[in-house]
């Protein structure tokens, strides 16, 4: 089956012409969903992909992540949890591409991690679905790392954490990141790992809070008890270490995480679960994205 995908994030446009699981053509544009006005997501999809919808007269088209939140093309309400193809193919949302040709954006998954606990994902669904674990968890690896369990092939629930974007508002717009210099010294992310497992709680160690942790990095710069070249790895080793202990605190302690990441940010969690004695393997995060788009199509199109 041949089908179109806009990949549709906050700061890049990229469209795929795919048969089955294999890309047969493709673009990109900066034209992300930030740099566009209400109204102006028709043409731009047009523009990059109308050649697809002439030469394809049949070939669904679906669209995926940020183009369906409030600022996209048109809000696709989440569907719930636990969730798999079915479930979000029947909450596909559709979107007029003119000429009677209808265009459908996957509205992304809502859930209750924890009682009174909130949270939402907008295109790591497909990925996860894609990555060809139908029991595990797995953690889609980026600026929002998410945990995601899964069970029976269905997304059961998931968890989001701040890392990235926290790490990059304290090393850009905080005196705690500020003493930081380069180059870096990698050993400062071991150095963030120790005191996250200490802030743990498990080794019988009072905890003193994240908050805490992160002020004190500061302190052991200006008063010259750490290195300013290790400030850097060390927040992001507090911060990866803190967000693992939240992770395995709701989902259990698994034998096995896959990750969806590029190979430096999958080395980083592989190198930290290896610590809690997890082993970790590594998904191609297209191939997924491209083989849980399949999932979502073919039950789209099935009577």
């Amino acid at each position: 089956m041949r089908f179109i995908v806009a990949d549709w994030g906050t700061t890049r446009f990229r469209g795929y012409l795919i048969e089955n699981e294999t890309i047969l053509d493709q673009v990109s544009s900066d034209e992300g969903v930030s740099a566009l006005r209400k109204g102006e997501h028709r043409g731009v999809f047009l523009r990059q992909c109308g050649r697809w919808l002439g030469a394809e007269p049949n070939a669904p088209v679906l669209l995926v992540g940020m183009v369906g939140s409030r600022e996209g093309w048109q809000e696709a309400p989440y569907a719930s949890c636990p969730a798999g193809p079915a479930e979000i193919a029947r909450a596909l949302v559709p979107v007029d591409l003119g000429d009677g040709r209808k265009g459908h954006i996957i509205p992304g998954l809502f859930c209750e991690p924890a009682p009174g606990a909130a949270d939402v994902m907008r295109g790591e669904e497909t990925l996860v679905l894609g990555a060809g674990v139908e029991n595990g968890l797995v953690c889609s690896a980026g600026t929002h790392p998410k945990w995601i369990h899964m069970r029976d092939g269905r997304i059961e629930r998931f968890a989001t954490f701040m890392t990235g974007e926290m790490y990059a508002l304290l090393r850009e717009q905080s005196m705690i990141g500020r003493p930081a210099t380069e180059p870096a010294d990698p050993k400062g992310f071991d150095m963030g790992l120790d005191a996250a497992e200490r802030n743990s709680g498990t080794d019988g160690a009072a905890r003193v809070g994240l908050l805490h942790l992160l002020f004190g990095a500061r302190a052991a710069v200006v008063s010259g008890r750490m290195a300013s070249n290790l400030l850097g790895p060390y927040l992001s080793g507090l911060l990866t270490g803190d967000e693992i202990n939240g992770a395995l605190a709701q989902f259990g302690r698994p034998s096995v995480v896959t990750i969806l990441a590029d190979q430096a940010r999958a080395d980083l969690y592989a190198h930290a679960l290896a610590r809690h004695g997890i082993r970790t393997e590594l998904k191609n995060t297209q191939q997924a994205l491209l083989a849980g788009l399949a999932r979502i199509v073919r039950q789209h199109a099935a009577p």
